[in-house]
């Protein structure tokens, strides 16, 4: 995003927590007015008499998924008349607004973690292992989860298995063969372009959307960095890595554009322009993974979505998919409202509300046990089961903050302003600051 925009957030959220420690207005969800714990098992006022329990729930899902997230929480309401929910969806705002929330340990009751349950988020995590549906966790998601203690830091309600979305129909029509590596990935393009006579957008992506622009680092550094024949994970972890190899990513972006394979609009438009062009039948590729299937689906369910693995870089490696942690919820240890909070999470747990969440997802269960219909992504799945699946980039390799900086960059890039050189040394500059700062910080 806009460095102005952020900064705007930032500002008024400040403002916000400034005024709710200092005033006297109705106290929020925080407040022991509200609460039914402390977390030592004394139970509240609120609790006891029973007055209603306000919580804070936030996440950074979008679209559909937020949608159904947040119609459960809804029926929760309504089983709870006791308990109101304030649910939030903040969008591309999220963790700018939840960075404001930690500086200031005023966190929501419960929140997603959106993949930094335990690097991130988890000194401000309560302990999970002791909950009803604990023992359900899949134990491929479990190590993204999980401490070498045993704490289990959120409720994993899917896990993520994320490649590239396509329009079927198109390759099909043009007679276009999922590509494996990025030189049939380009040629998979130039065709789809050239007997579209250009009424066809190879790739789309709503730059607009900021987090949108990180997708394609975070989905091709794995085969540049990690599924390869030479990883260099150890590198990035110990500073040592030279960025110079760094520059294939920012550069084949570029490729990308200005060979006309990206959306002419690609710095203005928006996550749901995306779906609307791919269930439209006027884009072929796209880097959001399963979760966009639904969001096509709303604008045409006619529409035939595919889920490809990320073609490697070199030919005669292998393709890959990236995943982890997905749609969760995890609890703030420091709520008023732990008992409540717990209770929220529990009630997602139940099996009729994680096939919901994973039917928005598009993803596997995150509990064992819950066999899930994904549609037309459940064939995928299935014909791409022995895909290895690495860990997000930018959560294995990189230090907090690093996200923002390869939206950023990705945006001056296509816009002109700087060089894949440029981009590559301002990745670097920033890398040094950042994993300083989080050493310094231990």
């Amino acid at each position: 995003m806009k460095k102005s925009k952020t900064l705007a957030v930032l500002c008024a959220l400040a403002l916000m927590l400034s005024a709710a420690a200092t005033g006297c207005s109705k106290p929020d969800s925080g407040s022991s007015t509200n609460s039914t714990s402390d977390g030592t098992g004394t139970v509240s006022t609120a609790a006891a008499t029973g007055a209603t329990i306000t919580l804070s729930i936030a996440t950074n899902a979008v679209g559909d998924q937020s949608k159904a997230l947040q119609a459960i929480a809804q029926d929760f309401e309504k089983e709870n008349p006791n308990i109101k929910v304030n649910f939030s969806a903040p969008g591309s705002d999220y963790e700018s607004i939840m960075k404001v929330k930690m500086a200031s340990n005023q966190l929501p009751d419960v929140f997603a973690t959106h993949g930094w349950a335990v690097a991130r988020y988890g000194n401000y995590l309560e302990d999970l292992s002791s909950e009803s549906w604990a023992s359900q966790v899949d134990d491929s998601i479990k190590p993204f989860i999980t401490d070498s203690k045993g704490k289990l830091y959120v409720l994993p309600m899917d896990m993520d298995k994320t490649g590239i979305n396509y329009n079927v129909d198109i390759l099909k029509k043009y007679n276009v063969e999922v590509p494996k590596t990025w030189d049939e990935f380009l040629a998979a393009c130039e065709t789809i372009k050239t007997k579209s006579n250009g009424s066809i957008s190879p790739v789309h992506v709503g730059g607009g959307d900021s987090w949108t622009q990180g997708q394609y680092f975070d989905f091709f550094a794995t085969p540049a960095f990690l599924s390869g024949k030479t990883s260099y994970e150890s590198q990035f972890k110990d500073g040592s890595f030279d960025w110079t190899k760094f520059d294939i990513l920012p550069q084949n972006l570029l490729t990308l554009f200005k060979k006309g394979y990206l959306n002419k609009d690609y710095l203005t438009s928006k996550y749901e322009d995306s779906a609307k062009q791919m269930a439209q039948g006027k884009a072929a590729f796209t880097f959001y993974g399963p979760s966009f299937e639904s969001t096509v689906l709303a604008d045409n369910p006619k529409a035939n979505i595919g889920l490809m693995p990320i073609p490697a870089l070199k030919s005669g490696e292998d393709v890959s998919f990236v995943g982890g942690e997905k749609t969760t919820w995890g609890v703030w240890k420091d709520s008023k409202n732990i008992d409540a909070a717990k209770k929220f999470v529990s009630y997602f747990a139940k099996e009729e509300n994680i096939k919901k969440v994973c039917k928005s997802s598009g993803l596997p269960s995150g509990l064992s046990g819950i066999e899930v219909d994904d549609g037309a992504l459940t064939s995928y799945f299935k014909t791409y089961s022995s895909v290895k699946v690495y860990p997000y980039f930018d959560r294995e390799c990189l230090p907090d903050g690093m996200w923002d900086v390869m939206t950023q960059n990705a945006g001056d890039m296509i816009a002109g302003s700087i060089t894949p050189r440029q981009y590559s040394e301002n990745m670097k500059s920033e890398f040094t600051r950042l994993k300083s700062q989080t050493e310094a910080a231990k």
